[in-house]
């Protein structure tokens, strides 16, 4: 009996020591399989600040090449206009007599509309005599006079002038700076005393007035009267 108690103790001694041995081999395999890559990075998971300084920083931002690309981002205040258009109307020069409705858009403050008026009172006069003229536009304003002036002029050499001595009643009560009855009056005096010699001629008419004549008078002509 107490030899077979001895054998059970040494069997159960060499259980244990063969179970040792195993444990050790595992465990020496599962050390070899780490690679020293991986084996590093476990390392360095209990360091942050290794880690931290491995990463590469982004380059930093220079502040002024910053601030410029913020401030073009921002879009143009619809109450001013750009500074490249204000560059561009300092270069632009129209003739009111020969400008045409897309030469006149292109100035700050008009409008298609607006400058289709301009153009139809040019047409109603017959051209301008003096850029001032534009005040008698409907519409006109300091504001929009003083925007537009300084980028026109007027060339009184383009105007259409009218023949007193044949221009009809119908033509001649049209100008925007005589009244039917003044026009009657003009085509009147010729039917009666005859060809217009001088423009002149037309104060002999009591309605003519001389603010009336200065009006006009860049307007006449005489170009058809007869020869003396």
């Amino acid at each position: 009996m107490e030899g077979g108690i001895t054998r059970h103790r040494a069997y159960l001694w060499l259980t244990a020591a063969l179970l040792l041995v195993l444990l050790v081999v595992m465990m020496t395999c599962h050390h070899s399989t780490v690679t020293p890559k991986t084996q590093l990075t476990l390392d360095t998971l209990h360091q942050p600040e290794t880690i931290v300084s491995n990463v590469s920083a982004p380059p930093a931002r220079h502040p002024y090449r910053h601030h410029t690309k913020k401030n073009t981002s921002i879009p143009i205040s619809t109450q001013q206009p750009p500074a490249t258009i204000y560059h561009k109307e300092k270069q632009l020069i129209f003739n009111l007599n020969t400008a045409d409705s897309l030469d006149l858009v292109q100035l700050y403050n008009i409008g298609p509309t607006f400058a289709r008026r301009i153009i139809r009172y040019r047409n109603l006069l017959g051209g301008f005599v003096d850029k001032k003229q534009l005040w008698e536009v409907h519409g006109m304003d300091s504001v929009r006079y003083n925007d537009i002036a300084p980028h026109l002029y007027a060339d009184p050499a383009d105007i259409t002038p009218i023949d007193l001595n044949i221009v009809t009643l119908d033509e001649l009560k049209r100008h925007p700076y005589l009244d039917y009855y003044q026009a009657k009056a003009i085509v009147q005096l010729r039917e009666t005393a005859g060809s217009y010699h001088e423009v002149q001629d037309i104060l002999k008419i009591p309605i003519i007035d001389n603010e009336t004549y200065t009006h006009i008078a860049p307007y006449l002509t005489c170009n058809s009267q007869p020869k003396k």
